[in-house]
């Protein structure tokens, strides 16, 4: 299946609203979908799927280390906001003008931005998930009311 394109999205945000939409396809587009505004900025995201269940592998970003990238992921880090990459498969011979409403999900994962390194040039991020995958203990994490749930008050 040499006609098919994967595109990208990324999204930060926590219980207070999304702090951006970005996806890696359309060059200097901003386009629509799914009813929202998506900026284009180019970024590579690992861990999608090529992971096995169970593992908690994590995924991680790979982003040009703009000032704008470096702001907006350092209070993501500080704030313990979540990430959503979203990458979906659709065909090259129909418009690329725009996404295709025929677009199909291939890959999906939210997980909180937990570290950040780079150099002068890229900026690499990582996501982990909530909770491990076996076992009663937690990572070493910080946890947020955002990846557990607000507790019980009585």
């Amino acid at each position: 299946m040499a006609n098919r394109g994967q595109a990208q999205y990324l999204r930060l945000f926590d219980n207070s609203g999304t702090y951006l939409r970005w996806q890696a396809y359309y060059v200097n587009q901003t386009i629509t979908w799914d009813s929202q505004q998506w900026s284009y900025h180019p970024f590579t995201a690992d861990g999608l799927v090529g992971g096995s269940p169970g593992t908690d592998t994590g995924a991680s970003i790979s982003v040009p280390a703009t000032t704008a990238a470096i702001s907006v992921f350092e209070a993501a880090l500080n704030l313990n906001r979540l990430c959503e990459i979203k990458m979906y498969e659709f065909d090259t011979r129909l418009t690329q003008a725009a996404p295709q409403a025929s677009q199909l999900l291939i890959g999906a994962f939210v997980g909180e931005v937990i570290g950040i390194s780079g150099s002068f040039a890229s900026l690499t991020i990582k996501l982990g998930s909530s909770l491990a995958p076996v076992g009663a203990q937690a990572p070493p994490r910080k946890f947020s009311s955002t990846m557990i749930g607000a507790p019980l008050r009585i």
